[in-house]
């Protein structure tokens, strides 16, 4: 058996010190390890001991290649197939024996299945629990109903981005944790966000600032086992750098016409946007080279190139032909025009999408380039085949581009990674959303660093 590093140790010793506890360890730290290693601690005084664990859907089948390869003698149940009047028969059937048994399913099936609401469970697992983040999400809700019915249950989560988009995802989080009592942040939503929230004066719920952050580190420090991956793990250096890309004529023009008012005409048709939420999407379609004009389901080009596919063969082109490289786009359009890009370079492409998987193809080196939708991309996968990565457009969520950034750079990677970002440009340098989405990402990435690592001396010490 593979040797446990010391901060999984630590991390396991704090977590059975409590019944309620959160890890928040970087990806590649082996949190995964870690939550098997406490199971089986708990089965030592419970050999009935009934776990439920919640996961992306992504990350199904790597939970259960975790519990085949570090306690392949504990019963485990993954829900991956069938409809949910199914696979309540299959816990149901599974919670029949009385032997310790682990229900593997994702967060969506999961909080639909009212069978789970009827048993008594002994041990909740949530993995990327910063995915139970919304206060009025079922999912959140429906994890702090089964804590509440389980009083005596071990809670437990598990996640690399912890607070994944603003300070405030931390009560959704904690509730369905903590729930009943919510000792951390309490039970109520309305009274965390004025503690810790600096909101518009004039725009009900519009946050536009944080207050009391030393208090709110505080008690994250004292429920959370926090560790980051560059602290504990030796992984080479990671660099980004920022690619300019300058929009065409028309891809310029187009843009300026939705930005300034919210229509743009081409030959083929019109475009129109409703409200500001939907112009920020179009915009970004527009900087990748396409508009999805009224009434058609199929987006237009507008460049007879797109400028961003002309800048990812500029990269293709200078980087050698057998070098793997990763692509991470957001819209189904940009997976199309990357895959245009690599065939023009003359090279070989997989895909990772919602649409299709050759990851498979591309890890054992049957193509060199990977072109994955970061909402597929970005979850439960190693990319460390690749040392470089391109982002040629971005969502909004500062958690998936984390996770995908962890994909190629966390243990297995032996070489310098680098990571590209398309930026679009418009004439005379003025920018696009592309910067700004960027800059508000990086900026989110950095208000809740700061107030994270007030904490990390504490853990620096008990490391020592």
């Amino acid at each position: 058996m593979t040797r446990l590093w010391k901060h999984q140790r630590d991390a396991i010793a704090y977590a059975l010190a409590l019944r309620d506890v959160i890890l928040h360890m970087g990806m590649g730290t082996g949190k995964s390890r870690c939550a098997v290693e406490i199971l089986l601690k708990l089965l030592e005084g419970n050999p009935g001991c009934r776990t439920l664990l919640g996961c992306p859907r992504a990350v199904m089948a790597a939970w259960a290649k975790q519990f085949r390869l570090w306690a392949p003698h504990v019963r485990i149940v993954v829900l991956d197939k069938g409809t949910s009047k199914q696979k309540s028969a299959v816990v149901e059937a599974a919670l029949a024996d009385t032997t310790a048994v682990v229900i593997i399913g994702n967060y969506e099936t999961l909080w639909r299945m009212d069978c789970l609401e009827r048993q008594r469970w002994d041990c909740f697992v949530w993995d990327e629990v910063h995915r139970l983040k919304s206060p009025s999400g079922a999912a959140s809700k429906w994890a702090a109903k089964m804590a509440k019915r389980n009083p005596l249950a071990k809670r437990l989560g598990l996640s690399g981005t912890l607070l994944a988009h603003s300070l405030l995802d931390a009560f959704g989080v904690y509730r369905a944790i903590e729930s009943p009592e919510c000792p951390t942040f309490g039970p109520f939503y309305t009274a965390f966000r004025n503690k810790f929230a600096v909101q518009h004066p004039l725009q009900r719920g519009w946050v536009i600032g944080y207050r009391n952050q030393q208090e709110f580190a505080e008690k994250i420090a004292a429920t959370t086992f926090h560790r980051r991956s560059e602290d504990v793990l030796d992984l080479p250096e990671l660099m980004f750098e920022d690619v300019v890309v300058d929009l065409g004529p028309k891809e310029a023009r187009v843009y300026a016409d939705v930005e300034k008012n919210f229509c743009a005409a081409v030959e083929q048709g019109t475009m129109t946007v409703a409200n500001a939420m939907v112009a920020v999407l179009r915009l970004q379609q527009i900087c990748g080279g396409f508009l999805k004009l009224d009434d058609e389901l199929a987006v237009t080009q507008i460049e007879e190139t797109p400028s961003k596919r002309a800048a990812l063969a500029d990269l293709l082109e200078d980087m050698p032909a057998d070098e793997p490289v990763v692509v991470f786009c957001r819209f189904r359009s940009d997976i199309d025009s990357c895959r245009k890009a690599c065939e023009q370079m003359g090279r070989s492409v997989s895909e990772l999408s919602g649409k299709m998987d050759d990851l498979a193809k591309w890890q054992a080196g049957e193509t060199a380039v990977l072109v994955a939708q970061i909402q597929s991309g970005g979850i439960g996968i190693d990319l460390t085949r690749a040392r470089y990565g391109v982002f040629f457009s971005l969502g909004h969520s500062l958690a998936e581009y984390l996770q995908a950034v962890a994909r190629l750079h966390r243990p297995g990677q032996t070489r310098t990674t680098h990571f590209y970002h398309l930026v679009a440009r418009l004439p005379h340098g003025a920018s696009t959303v592309d910067a700004r989405v960027y800059q508000a990402i990086s900026e989110r990435k950095e208000v809740i660093d700061a107030v994270l690592d007030q904490f990390r001396p504490r853990h620096a010490r008990q490391n020592a």
